[in-house]
């Protein structure tokens, strides 16, 4: 599967959104990835659940191959694209699979949405508020997004906050590269909602949910637990992009959760 597959689709107000559809089979999964990202970060997934379900993965607005509006980008944003463009397909209540700020965005879809989710799966998404301790530094990163040194603040970021020692060298370099080419505007507002108090709103999920932490998290198993009651956590000793690192070990818990809805 690669980006000479996708497939468009425009939204009321203009948009064209790009995005893979493939497989067969109930449910159907759709994958929204990340930050500064695209749906390229799930293609081991797209690959593993094809031949059993169907497969949907989509470059959010702003995003990918899909148009880059010169707007302010926000997670209540990205949940009303993405309620649109599940109906638009005809999805049948799809499980929803979100890494980092997809997590927030499948969190909230969930919520806002309950009547089109089947369930959700969240991977390394930031839903635990920041401590205190670590304020400063969000505060210096957004004025860093601001700045004329935006890229670098951006790789500088990626390199530190998403990756370890044993993330595999060329997915670090490519995976910064995309993030570093993405448009300022969308950088800055984009992650400011995708951390603010709003996005990760504590209780109950109203779907049947899977948390897949990294070992690198800031938040334990135990805090994912406490602020949102009945989440099935569970932890994979790699860093942030778990999908990508640790592939097989993403896609069995998956199966696992997929297996026990039924």
């Amino acid at each position: 599967m690669t980006t000479q597959t996708l497939k468009s689709v425009t939204t009321p107000d203009g948009a064209t959104l790009r995005y893979i559809d493939a497989g067969t089979g109930d449910p159907a999964i759709v994958f929204v990835h990340g930050w500064t990202c695209d749906h390229t970060t799930f293609l081991d997934q797209l690959t593993h659940f094809a031949p059993t379900n169907r497969v949907v993965a989509l470059d959010q607005r702003g995003h990918g191959a899909s148009d880059k509006p010169d707007q302010d980008y926000s997670v209540p944003g990205f949940v009303e694209d993405l309620a649109w463009f599940i109906s638009e397909l005809g999805l049948d209540r799809p499980v929803v699979v979100g890494h980092s700020m997809g997590g927030s965005i499948a969190l909230n879809f969930a919520r806002q949405h309950t009547s089109l989710t089947r369930a959700v799966v969240l991977i390394d998404s930031p839903l635990v508020p920041l401590p205190d301790a670590l304020l400063p530094v969000r505060e210096a990163m957004l004025a860093g997004f601001k700045s004329d040194a935006y890229q670098s603040v951006a790789a500088g970021f990626a390199r530190t906050q998403f990756f370890n020692a044993g993330s595999p060298p060329a997915m670090v370099e490519a995976l910064v590269a995309k993030i570093t080419s993405a448009p300022q505007r969308l950088m800055h507002t984009a992650i400011d909602s995708t951390i603010s108090a709003e996005s990760m709103v504590p209780g109950p999920i109203p779907a049947p949910s899977l948390y897949i932490r990294a070992a690198t998290a800031y938040a334990t198993e135990d805090q994912f637990r406490e602020r949102y009651p009945g989440l099935e956590v569970h932890t994979i000793e790699c860093a942030h992009f778990i999908q990508m690192e640790k592939p097989a070990e993403t896609n069995a818990l998956i199966a696992a959760f997929l297996e026990k809805l039924g």
